[in-house]
């Protein structure tokens, strides 16, 4: 006992004399990053000192109730370790402020009243051990103490949780009291600023300001951090809070920090879809058509305003369990409750490419329960509506930019209580008309960008007057706009030996020109897309559209592989990080592609420990004249192109030769915002091997120019091809 209060004891005066001396020359203090790593177990250590300081004020209270002896050798022990707790989280809280982020008077305040707890608890411990007969001293001292441990605490929650945490349960007036939502509310009040609130502003508020970073008022939002404006409208790929959320939980930069609330993937979906749609802070709900997919999204947040006397919709059919929305939910379909209450759900499909027929089909499990259901920008067909149509209880049917035609509203007679149709950027006609007509319950339709004319429109609402037929924006003659990028028919990636490319745009007469060599398509120059055209191994096709009259469009660009020669097995050497698996080495040949901005899809396997390195095997050895790869590039989420690669072939696993080994070109600081799935095609020599072995390495440390500098880089790839 005598030893551990002799070492105690000489601990803490060193952090005492150490604390001073910071005090006096802390602008000039720089930790190194296993101090920084002390110092924020600070907010772990400070429960020791509130707890041993509350049990030693019981302990004098109550002391008469105890022998002399032992409360003397109790309440000893208590002190000793009270102060060794004070000192300890008084410098670790030290350490700790020395990171941005936080409001320069609050911090002032809790660094102060916690430096003077820890030389009161210390002082407590020297009157008992050598003035122990001033009893009314030693209680002053020990309510003192009580009193500096509110005060730091207090002001502690502050610069956590912000101003007045602690008290605010006590006051009358409501300070969390939010804005009504009404029709008139902007979107980003009524959706986006609650998630932003919830998700980030304990971070980023006037006391508590991370990355100099405020968030909980327009104008301060919109003004950024140190690090510039925090999203670009229209393109929420290069804003750094899509980026930051992208990134794995254990990167630094990754927001919300690991261990704080999460996201949801319906969050980031609607963050996503505001960004890219704008990032309008002052439109208001109103302004949204029904149709709007943002707007859509945006409902599972808010409450929608009712016209006055209207009561919310209410259904007759039973709600669905949670187990089974689950089920069926996957990161290309969403499914949704339409409010907390109502037992209707919305459906919303994400990502063309990874349209899936069976989770349309996989929705009649809730067939009565869904009223809304978001299929736009998907490669619907008119035999998807006969699945479709038997959603009965269907109110709202988003089939834009779809494959339809004339024939799906045949079909679409079926829905009796369908009162909102978007089949904008269709091949539907005027002829449509009529059977548009009998859908029963219909009021309004949207139209444009289809053959339907601004005089057919116009025909077509003098006879069916009961439905508003929706044309959307239509330009002055003399008005030139610019044309929206080609599309594709293709429905995968991944070609087989006879597939072809095929390019498609909505609007009629407009000239599509492209190139496979990896040139930027000249508007008059390059080849012109007449028919569909075969490619040879890993190519990525880029194109644009023209027209006379209109500007150009933006280039596009898309990237095939060949499916060519399928291995009967794979094989991992080295494993994947445990948070990116996939379905193992099956994910390599399984023709799956993933998506370059989602890094948590299913379809990549994600290395960064280990290189990437795998076994392909075959039971008849085949001819082969080149491996492809595809590996996805995200520069914010640090996933790099491969620096090195190597091919090795072989009749057994032990005896290998090297065919080939490249260094593929790595980014350039141009391009830190690049988010895009790569390939590249090794040539090796003609070989007929049953094994192949291909290693792919990360880059061990980040250039320069990156925000993460010096760190490890990730691979991640997705398949492997043998052609």
């Amino acid at each position: 006992m005598k030893s551990f209060q002799r070492i105690s004891s000489n601990i803490i005066f060193f952090i005492q004399v150490l604390l001073v001396f910071l005090l006096f020359f802390q602008d000039k203090v720089f930790l190194p990053a296993w101090l920084q790593t002390f110092g924020r177990m600070h907010p772990m250590m400070l429960h020791f000192p509130i707890g041993l300081l509350g049990m030693s004020f019981l302990l004098w209270i109550i002391k008469k109730k105890i022998d002399e002896h032992s409360f003397n050798t109790i309440f000893l022990f208590s002190l000793q370790l009270t102060a060794l707790a004070a000192s300890l989280t008084a410098l670790m809280g030290f350490f700790l402020s020395k990171e941005e982020g936080y409001d320069s008077s609050t911090l002032f305040v809790h660094k102060t009243s916690g430096v003077l707890l820890s030389f009161f608890c210390s002082a407590l411990l020297l009157l008992f051990q050598y003035f122990s007969e001033k009893k009314k001293l030693f209680t002053a001292s020990i309510i003192t103490s009580s009193v500096l441990l509110l005060i730091a605490g207090d002001f502690g929650a502050t610069l956590t949780h912000g101003k007045g945490y602690v008290w605010q349960p006590l006051r009358k007036e409501d300070d969390t009291k939010e804005e009504k939502i009404t029709d008139s509310s902007s979107l980003f009040s009524a959706a986006i600023r609650p998630v932003l609130k919830t998700k980030c502003f304990s971070c980023h508020n006037e006391r508590k300001a991370k990355g100099e970073l405020i968030m909980t008022s327009e104008e301060k939002i919109i003004a950024g951090g140190k690090n510039g404006p925090i999203w670009i409208a229209g393109d929420a790929l290069k804003s750094h809070i899509i980026q930051n959320i992208n990134l794995g939980e254990d990167e630094k930069k990754h927001m919300p920090p690991k261990g704080k609330p999460q996201l949801s993937p319906e969050e980031i979906q609607l963050l996503y879809s505001w960004i890219q749609s704008g990032a309008d802070l002052k439109k208001k709900l109103k302004d949204y058509s029904e149709a709007d997919s943002l707007k859509i999204l945006a409902t599972k947040f808010i409450q929608l305003p009712k016209e006055e006397g209207e009561q919310e919709k209410k259904y007759s059919f039973a709600e669905v369990s949670t187990a089974t929305i689950e089920k069926i939910n996957d990161p290309f379909c969403d499914l949704s409750p339409l409010s907390q209450k109502s037992p209707a759900l919305q459906a919303n499909f994400f990502v063309r490419e990874k349209f899936n027929r069976k989770k349309l089909e996989e929705l009649l499990k809730v067939k009565e329960q869904l009223v809304i259901l978001d299929l736009g920008n998907m490669p619907v067909t008119d035999a998807d509506i006969k699945t479709i149509s038997k959603f009965a209880n269907l109110e709202k049917l988003i089939l834009n930019n779809s494959e339809i035609t004339n024939n799906a509203f045949e079909e679409l007679k079926q829905l009796k209580k369908l009162r909102l149709l978007s089949v904008a950027g269709t091949k539907i006609d005027k002829n449509a008309g009529p059977v548009i007509a009998r859908l029963d319950s219909l009021k309004e339709i949207f139209i444009w960008n289809t053959k339907i004319t601004a005089s057919d429109a116009t025909n077509l609402q003098q006879q069916y007057k009961k439905i508003n037929f929706n044309t959307g924006y239509i330009p002055d003659e003399k008005e030139i706009l610019a044309l929206t990028p080609p599309e594709l028919k293709n429905e995968s990636f991944v070609l087989a030996p006879n597939e072809k490319v095929e390019l498609k745009h909505h609007i009629p007469g407009v000239l599509l020109r492209f190139t496979t060599d990896g040139t930027m398509p000249d508007s008059t120059a390059s080849t012109t897309f007449t028919s569909p055209f075969t490619i040879n191994g890993f190519t990525i096709v880029k194109a644009r559209a023209t027209k006379a009259g209109w500007y150009s469009s933006p280039v596009v660009e898309y990237s095939f592989f060949q499916k060519g020669i399928q291995p009967q097995k794979a094989e991992l050497i080295n494993p994947t990080n445990e948070r990116h698996r996939g379905d193992g080495a099956t994910t390599l040949i399984d023709g799956k592609k993933g998506t370059p901005e989602n890094t948590n899809d299913e379809a990549w396997l994600g290395f960064r420990e280990q290189p990437f390195s795998a076994m392909f095997y075959f039971d008849q050895p085949p001819s082969v004249n080149s491996i492809s790869i595809s590996y996805d590039i995200n520069v914010p989420a640090f996933l790099m192109p491969p620096v090195e690669v190597e091919v090795w072939g072989g009749n057994e696993k032990t005896k290998m030769k090297m065919l080939k080994k490249i260094n593929p070109l790595s980014v350039t600081k141009e391009e830190m915002n690049a988010v895009r799935v790569e390939g590249l095609k090794i040539d090796i020599p003609a070989s007929n091997y049953k094994c192949y072995k291909v290693v792919a390495k990360n880059i061990l440390k980040l250039p320069p120019w990156h925000p993460g500098k010096g760190e490890k880089g990730w691979v991640f790839i997705d398949e492997v091809f043998f052609n």
